[in-house]
């Protein structure tokens, strides 16, 4: 079980659907030190909702622009100079956007890596950190294909890589950072809303409606298993969070030198 007594957590993610409840979960974890929120805009209203749930977590929060890389740079540094060093990192943020493919990877892809390698100055144990677990967000269209959404598959097989290679055992034992990846399947956010829109072609039209009359979990169900899972504390695992029930993943080396 992981011990949040002391924790600094960095989560870069909005405040709706899956990274909300992932807030919430988190401001219940007592002995948390300071919550770092890093997004592109700032919902007052929601901060302070989370800050009266628990006075003595300490809750800031920075601004990035996720698509400009100097802007992670310059965003994390702050944050890792106001905590010291960061003991936890979750990269929550998800666009389905097929259409608009540079956002698509900027956002669920490129974005994660940026933000991982600035955390990691103030995670490594050989830098400024004491080690710690970065969990990242991707899909079960992480782990298999999408037709509708190829776009978005594609970045969110690119996270499940990002994981897998940054959890070897030899990066492990020098940095002391472990790394997580989540695969939330159906739920019920905005992100699941006007998919008829973000398809990545109209051939694909008709898989939609599949998707759209399938059964979803809820945001919380999804948050309160991600929790369970994170507090696992596996490096290099893999977890599908799906009606509200986890199961671990076990990918197969296809290939090895």
């Amino acid at each position: 079980m992981y011990d949040w007594t002391g924790k600094n957590v960095v989560f870069a993610g909005g405040f709706t659907g899956i990274g909300f409840q992932l807030l919430h979960q988190l401001m219940q974890r007592q002995k948390v030190k300071m919550i770092g929120i890093m997004h592109r805009m700032e919902n007052v209203e929601m901060m302070q909702k989370l800050q009266a749930e628990n006075a003595s977590v300490k809750l800031v929060f920075m601004q990035v622009n996720l698509m400009d890389k100097s802007s992670i740079e310059q965003a994390m540094q702050k944050m890792g100079q106001l905590m010291g060093n960061i003991d936890v990192l979750i990269n929550c943020e998800d666009v389905l956007l097929d259409k608009d493919v540079d956002t698509t990877i900027a956002i669920n892809l490129t974005s994660m890596m940026h933000m991982t390698m600035k955390a990691m100055v103030y995670m490594d144990k050989t830098q400024m950190g004491h080690g710690g677990l970065v969990v990242n967000m991707s899909s079960v269209y992480g782990l298999e294909p999408a037709p509708a959404f190829a776009v978005y598959a594609a970045a969110k097989h690119g996270v499940i890589g990002f994981t897998r290679s940054m959890a070897d055992r030899h990066i492990y034992e020098k940095t002391g950072v472990m790394f997580m990846a989540m695969c939330p399947g159906l739920t019920n956010t905005e992100m699941m809303m006007n998919l008829r829109d973000n398809v990545t072609w109209e051939h694909s039209m008709h898989l939609v409606e599949a998707i759209e009359s399938a059964k979803r979990q809820k945001p919380e169900e999804a948050a309160n298993q991600i929790i369970k899972a994170i507090e696992m504390m596996k490096n290099g695992s893999m977890w599908i969070i799906d009606m509200g029930q986890l199961k671990e993943v076990n990918l197969q080396m296809q290939w090895q030198m």
